[in-house]
């Protein structure tokens, strides 16, 4: 026994939970409550050194110290526990181990999770966390914004990689978590309709302009007219910039176009090579099965009865021109479908620009109400939430005229193929029809279309908050 200390009491081990309080980022450990939560489930708790509340979704890999009961299906090991212990006194970590897991916790992910297993459980969390499901719970808008930052962190590899090594701080990039691909791969069908349709280049377009904009730091000439003075070297190398990017998004195209045909030709494959002839009824009934359950997964994708609309209508569309030139004399059949075509592409041109416009003017009116003072608070946010839902009207229409030429140029490529037998492109456009039929025919369901309007509000609410303050100027 010591001299110079009395006997000590002991204690069992309790389990604790490490965590960061979000107003003052004092680390800090709170004691497990009993019963043991259910994973996911969100714990307010009380900072000890400035006294605020802040929610921590918990989860049975966090606990430092062990659980002496496990939760259903998530086995905790001391091993885990200790290595959480020790990872505190580091002071980088690595990838395979990193700094701390508080962003993977928020998200219920593993440190090994794949960007698809981030993206689902962001999905899922935003839709159930959101604050407009949650009007009663004070902490419902910080805790959806922890929710959000974590996934925009964690979806982009080179913010991940240094949040695996200084944590929160060092990751977070400057201006905000926004990224347009990101967005629209998120709320346009996400990765399953990517073999149909590809990747949408409008997005990437408006990332490039955005980065365009940020690099442009010398002020813009201008004559009395407002016209742009430019040097005849500076026309020469803007003129030169110009034809390379066209060169370099014809590539693209030509590029997702030859992919899309390769996809559509197999998948249309599973009736050419099965029928022995346009009315086969066996094989017509078995591929209309096939597509119908194929369309009713895709339609759960967000926006994914719009987008099967979509390609349903150009898939029946090239189909029937196809089979009514081949049907009827000089081809006048497939003449008459190519002109109602074009007058739907000049519509749905007319209908883009009309949302175009309608967007601009909200943003006018939020401008000039700003300029005269006269712009309380409440009125400010209805106008925005009214910018964010006609922002994404005019995104949406725009991608469909970019789907619509993209699907266009695959079907006529898949039917009107010279290396194979008109016999054969003839099957084609039977099965184009009907796997076109079956994608028009789709119906949200009510719970199904609640789910999807709530994810497009939260993604437009939470991409409008984390840009606040990026309006565009009055004419753009």
């Amino acid at each position: 026994m010591s001299a110079s200390y009395p006997t000590i009491a002991s204690r069992p081990i309790q389990p604790v939970v490490h965590t960061t309080c979000s107003s003052c980022r004092q680390p800090l450990e709170f004691l497990v409550p009993s019963p043991i939560p259910k994973p996911a489930t969100v714990l307010s708790v009380r900072c000890h050194s400035c006294s605020a509340l802040f929610t921590h979704a918990f989860y049975p890999t966090q606990v430092a110290g062990g659980l002496k009961e496990q939760s259903p299906g998530h086995p905790v090991s001391s091993q885990h526990s200790s290595s959480q212990t020790t990872r505190r006194g580091r002071k980088i970590g690595t990838q395979e181990n990193p700094l701390e897991t508080g962003y993977y916790d928020i998200l219920g992910v593993s440190v090994n999770a794949t960007t698809d297993d981030i993206k689902k459980a962001y999905r899922r969390l935003a839709i159930k966390h959101h604050p407009d499901k949650n009007r009663d719970d004070p902490n419902a808008e910080e805790r959806f914004k922890e929710i959000a930052i974590a996934y925009q962190t964690l979806s982009d590899p080179q913010l991940r990689h240094k949040y695996n090594e200084f944590g929160p701080k060092e990751s977070a990039p400057e201006g905000g978590y926004v990224d347009p691909e990101e967005v629209f791969g998120a709320i346009f069908g996400g990765e399953r309709f990517i073999p149909i349709i590809g990747h949408i280049s409008l997005a990437r377009d408006m990332k490039t302009a955005l980065q365009e904009a940020d690099e442009m730091e010398a002020p813009v000439r201008r004559d009395a007219k407002e016209r742009e003075i430019l040097s005849p070297e500076e026309k020469a190398r803007r003129d030169e910039k110009q034809r390379k990017i066209a060169a370099e998004k014809a590539a693209v195209r030509q590029e997702r176009v030859q992919k899309l045909v390769e996809n559509l030709e197999r998948r249309l494959g599973i009736f050419t090579e099965s029928a022995q002839g346009p009315n086969d009824p066996d094989v017509t009934n078995s591929f209309r099965i096939i597509c119908q359950l194929e369309a009713e997964e895709l339609k759960k994708e967000s926006y994914g009865v719009d987008l099967l609309t979509c390609i349903g209508f150009v898939y029946v569309s090239k189909a029937r021109q196809y089979l009514a030139s081949s049907g009827t004399f000089l081809g006048v059949g497939g003449w008459l479908h190519n002109v109602q075509g074009k007058y739907h592409v000049f519509s749905e041109t007319v209908s883009t620009l009309r949302s175009a416009i309608e967007l601009k003017a909200v943003f006018d009116q939020i401008q000039a109400a700003e300029q005269s003072g006269s712009l309380d608070p409440e009125e400010k946010k209805r106008l925005e939430e009214q910018a964010a839902e006609k922002g994404l009207q005019a995104l949406f229409k725009g991608a469909k005229l970019e789907i619509e030429s993209i699907l266009r140029e695959t079907c006529d490529r898949v039917l009107d193929n010279p290396n194979i037998p008109r016999h054969s492109a003839h099957l084609r456009a039977v099965a184009l029809q009907i796997l076109g039929q079956a994608y028009m025919d789709v119906r949200k369901g009510e719970e199904e279309a609640k789910d999807e309007s709530e994810y497009v509000r939260i993604e437009t609410k939470s991409s409008r908050e984390r840009a606040a303050g990026s309006r565009p100027p009055s004419g753009s």
